[in-house]
């Protein structure tokens, strides 16, 4: 993980694929629908399978289930798949949960400050920014504007685009 140089922040460049299409397709989230149901024959039939070890595959069974990709919405099951790819330290599920708690998705609880906390431990861009959001509003933790810049200023660094929308409202 590269850490920048002026603010000692660590980053993580994982590729990641935002879908914001509620009728996306298991294409638009970089899948064959062969994949996707190889991958839940696994987690359905074989526990023991190396898959079932590797977090990007347990993530991707998380955004199945909480996307409703080729299933029926479960946001139970999504948040399970996605907690055991934080246990193996995968930031893109310590994102989506954040955004599961942020957001209040298919019915489970808004809780901003477990999705303060899931952002904060997590090194994306994308969490960056939503930290200093969090700070800048008052979001699951106390308002402080100098955090906020501190956090949009790593995003920015980062290419974030949302970062530099904000740049034009705050100066960091």
């Amino acid at each position: 993980m590269k850490t920048e140089s002026n603010t000692n922040k660590p980053v993580n460049r994982v590729k990641f694929i935002l879908t914001t299409n509620p009728n996306a397709t298991f294409e638009d989230y970089g899948w064959t629908e062969e994949f996707v149901e190889d991958m839940l024959y696994v987690a359905q039939y074989e526990p023991d399978h190396e898959w079932m070890n590797d977090s990007e595959i347990l993530n991707n069974l998380g955004i199945i289930f909480s996307e409703s990709v080729g299933v029926e919405r479960d946001m139970q099951k999504a948040i399970m798949y996605f907690e055991k790819a934080i246990a193996l330290d995968d930031d893109l599920a310590r994102s989506n949960l954040a955004d599961i708690y942020r957001k209040g998705t298919g019915g489970v609880a808004k809780n901003l400050e477990k999705a303060f906390e899931l952002y904060k431990s997590c090194y994306l861009p994308y969490a960056y920014y939503r930290v200093g959001e969090a700070y800048e509003n008052g979001w699951g933790v106390e308002q402080n504007l100098d955090k906020a810049k501190e956090h949009y200023r790593v995003a920015y660094q980062e290419g974030h685009s949302l970062a530099r929308k904000k740049l034009k409202t705050i100066d960091f």
